[in-house]
C-alpha cells in the first residue's frame, strides 16, 4: 500500500479576530489524496479553500488535528525542506513568481537553491521547459510573455526541482481564455505522465477535467467524488454559492419541466447528445 500524498486528520486552522474570538479558516476536516490524483478543490471566497492549500506546502500549520505529506508531519520543522521538495505550489499572479530575468534562469532558480550541480541543473531546466512546452523560450525575459506562459514557466520550476506534487491556487484566475486552455492543457499532460495535481479554481470547467472534486464551504468539506457525482448536485451547490457547469444546470432546468434526461450530465457535449436522442 503506497504512502498518501497528502493525509489530513481532523485538521483545523484557527485565528483570533479583532474581538479575540476564535475563528476557523479551516475545521476538522480529514482528507486523503492519493499519489498521481488530479483533485480540484472548489468554494466560493472565504470557504478556506486556499487556507487548506497553503497547509500542503507548510505555508501554514494546523492548529489543530494533524497534516501529513508523504507520510511527512507539516508540524515538524524538521521535515519542511522536505516536503517543500515533494509539493510546490503555483499562485494566481503569475508576476508574482518571476524571481530571474530570462527564463531558463528563473527555472532553474529551486534546483540552484538546493544545491544541485551545474550540469544536473541544466538538464532538469531542458527537461522541465520541454515537459511545459516553453523550450523555444528559454532565453526570453519573462516579461515578454503572456500570463498562460508565465504559470508554465512557474509550473517548469516546481518540475525542475523534481516535485511530485503540483498545488494550483487559482492559476488561471487573471488569464484569458487562451491562458486558461494552456494551462489546463499542461496540468493534465503532467498529472498523465503520473504528478499529483491538485487546483484550486472558480472555474467549473476546470474542476469538471479532474478525476475527484472537494467541495468546501465555511471551511468545512461538504462534498467529496468524482465530478459527474458532485456537479449532480446541481441546486446544492447553488445553495453554497456556487456555479455549476453549465450544462450540468440546464440538463438540471429541463429535468424538472419533464423533460427525461440522465442525472449526471456535465459537458456540453452530453447534453447535446441526450437531447439529440430524445427528438
Amino acid at each position: 500500500m503506497s504512502i498518501p500524498m497528502i493525509k489530513l486528520d481532523h485538521m483545523s486552522h484557527a485565528y483570533q479576530d479583532e474581538e479575540g474570538k476564535t475563528v476557523y479558516a479551516v475545521k476538522d476536516i480529514s482528507l486523503t489524496i492519493e499519489p498521481g490524483e488530479f483533485v480540484a478543490v472548489i468554494g466560493t471566497n472565504g470557504s478556506g479553500k486556499s487556507t487548506l492549500a497553503k497547509h500542503f506546502n507548510v505555508l501554514l500549520t494546523p492548529t489543530g488535528g494533524a497534516c501529513e505529506v508523504c507520510g511527512l508531519r507539516t508540524d515538524d520543522p524538521d521535515n519542511v525542506w522536505d516536503i517543500r521538495q515533494e509539493v510546490g505550489m503555483v499562485f494566481q499572479n503569475p508576476d508574482n513568481q518571476i524571481v530571474a530575468a530570462v527564463v531558463e534562469e528563473d527555472v532553474a532558480f529551486g534546483p540552484e537553491n538546493l544545491g544541485v550541480p551545474s550540469e544536473e541543473i541544466k538538464q532538469r531546466v531542458s527537461d522541465a521547459l520541454k515537459r511545459v512546452n516553453m523550450t523555444i523560450y528559454a532565453k526570453h525575459g519573462p516579461h515578454l510573455l503572456s500570463g498562460g506562459q508565465k504559470q508554465r514557466i512557474a509550473i517548469a520550476g516546481i518540475l525542475a526541482m523534481q516535485s511530485h506534487c503540483i498545488v494550483l491556487d487559482e492559476p488561471t484566475a487573471m488569464l484569458d481564455p487562451v491562458g486558461r486552455r494552456e494551462v489546463m492543457e499542461t496540468i493534465r499532460q503532467l498529472n498523465a505522465e503520473g504528478i499529483t495535481v491538485i487546483i484550486i479554481t472558480h472555474f467549473m470547467e476546470e474542476a469538471v477535467q479532474a478525476d475527484r472534486v472537494v467541495v468546501v464551504n465555511q471551511g468545512e468539506v461538504k462534498m467529496d467524488g468524482a465530478p459527474r457525482s458532485v456537479f449532480s448536485h446541481v441546486d446544492e451547490l447553488k445553495a453554497m454559492g456556487l456555479d455549476v457547469p453549465v450544462a450540468a444546470e440546464i440538463a438540471a432546468r429541463l429535468r424538472e419541466k419533464g423533460i427525461d434526461l440522465p442525472g449526471d450530465i456535465i459537458t456540453k457535449e452530453e447534453l447535446g447528445e441526450a437531447l439529440c436522442r430524445l427528438s
